[in-house]
């Protein structure tokens, strides 16, 4: 049997994301702003559409059941897009409806301003070009850009790019070398923001939005200069 592609194509295999509270703080926010298009970059097994769905469900007394998506009653559209061809199969598996597709967050093929918000959750801290990442979700965005980090912020001069051999390593093998969690310095993800014309709307720190959990979830959002 071949080797996975990547790391994440085992990853699928193991895990799969479901609700958690950051996810559902995310889309109330995109609700209030009243964002109705949005691109989710590194979609995993499908978490966020899955959210998007259940909220869209029609009303009870009709069986509960899903809401075809001309049906819904919060008017939304959405693309998943992720690195690994498997988690994309499983996100085709999981959801035939919605619209899935393999690419690379640093380069995106899709067209300038062709979507209102663009997404990057627990990408980013993945990425070694991560000014790449930034600056395609710009070039996409037709107003937001969204980035919600893994791991804290750091008040120093530097990112902390963390040893890949901590990271998605099996017994026995070596390590992946396609993964690894990267620390960011403020200093440096407000540099990126500025060169790719995004501000700061607003920011949340993880403890707000994800309370329960001991990850700290660090949101963004981003407007288009």
């Amino acid at each position: 049997m071949d080797k996975p592609r990547t790391y994440w194509d085992t990853f699928t295999t193991s895990y799969q994301m479901g609700h958690q509270k950051h996810r559902d703080y995310l889309l109330d926010l995109l609700k209030e702003k009243n964002v109705v298009s949005l691109l989710d970059v590194g979609c995993g097994t499908g978490p966020i559409y899955e959210i998007i769905r259940e909220s869209n469900k029609v009303i009870p007394g009709d069986g509960n059941r899903i809401a075809s998506r001309h049906e819904w009653r919060w008017p939304f559209k959405y693309k998943g897009t992720d690195y690994s061809p498997a988690m994309i199969e499983v996100c085709k598996q999981s959801y035939p409806e919605g619209d899935w597709q393999v690419e690379d967050a640093r380069h995106l093929d899709e067209k300038d301003n062709s979507w209102e918000c663009v997404l990057l959750m627990h990408s980013l801290d993945h990425l070694d070009d991560y000014k790449a990442a930034i600056s395609e979700a710009a070039r996409v965005s037709g107003k937001y850009v969204c980035i919600v980090l893994w791991r804290p912020i750091m008040d120093s001069d530097e990112n902390n790019l963390n040893d890949r051999n901590m990271y998605g390593k099996v017994e026995g093998e070596e390590p992946w070398q396609d993964t690894h969690l990267q620390e960011y310095s403020r200093k440096k993800l407000e540099e990126a923001f500025k060169e790719s014309k995004l501000k700061i709307v607003c920011t949340v720190d993880g403890e707000v939005i994800n309370s329960a959990s001991n990850s700290c979830n660090s949101l963004f959002l981003l407007e288009k200069i």
